[in-house]
């Protein structure tokens, strides 16, 4: 696999510049792939070269909404959608093996979406679907539960400056206030983030947009990430690897239902981490160093909750900043404790390839 410089997994899996690995062996061995791959890259960068993908026209853009048992919201995010300033080449729905009455909302907008159903496979296997059934040289995304602003589509657009832009993504704010949704916004957890090093290393497919041609010739989202999280960092190694880069829009903003109470967050959090630990098990220099260690250290670390309460406390008042605090203390070990679990199942999956 290809390498990239190492970033912290606790970013949220930030992206880095990948180069090849391997060493000697003939035309079929490493070296002789290495070769290979290196003469493809070129082949890629000629065409590049000769062919820039099309510019951005209006309109010209598909957007794809993967869902999974989402009576209570698909209607809205699709409304949303279709209430858009620059009108989308076409919405693709794609009902990932639904069991509650997701068929019947859908159903409801007859001709003004497509519906691709499938077997339950998680989103990235989704997103792929509605990928290869999309017909635009740029491809939009957003879940299930979110509820774009009427020139969401029209702000992912003007991102794409020049070819280099392989997608571009927004701002992630709740759709409705509650303590844990303001404290999400307020650290921006969904939003796309720049890395140490200045540079937006993947985009969160709740708010982007792709182009096709980085999609391709990247591969696709990893369809092994069977859950969220992950899957986004992973495919954002790849299309950087290509070339391309990303851009942040700051006017491209989605409204999202978060969780709500405490107990869905740090389940959200520990599948985060699950998919982190995927992402490592693929690009080794992603993973996270002495995990337990770090665990254990963080539920010990009662002076940087005394330091994060302090801090909000300046800008939100006593009340919020307790709870802010005692959110900050509980993220990361959240995460921590998802990536040891997904550090298992990987473990459990190479024994199991090894028996084949």
């Amino acid at each position: 696999l290809p390498s990239c410089a190492g970033t912290d997994s606790l970013a949220l899996l930030g992206g880095a510049t990948p180069a090849a690995l391997l060493g000697a062996g003939g035309e079929h061995g490493p070296r002789g792939l290495v070769e290979k791959m290196a003469g493809e890259d070129r082949e890629k960068e000629l065409m590049r070269e000769r062919k820039p993908p099309d510019p951005p026209i209006p309109g010209r853009v598909s957007v794809i909404v993967p869902v999974y048992n989402g009576q209570g919201t698909i209607r809205g995010t699709v409304e949303r959608i279709l209430a858009q300033t620059i009108t989308p080449e076409e919405v693709v729905v794609v009902d990932d093996g639904s069991t509650d009455e997701t068929a019947a909302v859908l159903a409801s907008f007859g001709s003004q979406i497509r519906v691709l159903r499938q077997p339950n496979q998680g989103p990235a296997a989704a997103r792929n679907t509605g990928i290869r059934a999309s017909r635009s040289q740029l491809v939009a995304m957003t879940d299930s539960d979110c509820y774009p602003e009427p020139d969401w589509l029209a702000a992912l657009l003007s991102g794409f400056e020049d070819e280099s832009v392989g997608g571009t993504g927004g701002i992630v704010r709740g759709a409705r206030p509650s303590l844990i949704g303001d404290y999400l916004d307020r650290i921006g957890l969904l939003d796309a983030a720049p890395d140490s090093s200045g540079e937006i290393p993947y985009v969160i497919t709740a708010n982007a947009c792709y182009r096709r041609s980085a999609l391709v010739e990247a591969g696709l989202f990893d369809e092994t990430f069977r859950r969220p999280g992950g899957e986004e960092a992973e495919l954002g190694r790849r299309i950087r690897a290509c070339g391309y880069r990303f851009r942040r829009v700051e006017g491209a903003i989605v409204h999202h239902e978060h969780r709500q109470d405490l107990v869905s967050l740090l389940r959200t959090l520990a599948t985060y981490g699950e998919g982190a630990a995927r992402l490592a098990a693929l690009w080794p220099e992603a993973a996270i160093p002495q995990p337990g260690r770090r665990l254990l250290r963080q539920l010990a670390a009662g002076r940087t909750w005394r330091a994060n309460y302090q801090r909000h406390c300046a800008e939100v008042g006593h009340r919020r900043a307790i709870c802010f605090a005692m959110l900050d203390y509980l993220r990361e070990p959240s995460f921590l404790w998802g990536y040891r679990r997904g550090q298992r199942l990987e473990e459990s999956r190479q024994r199991h390839h090894s028996l084949l």
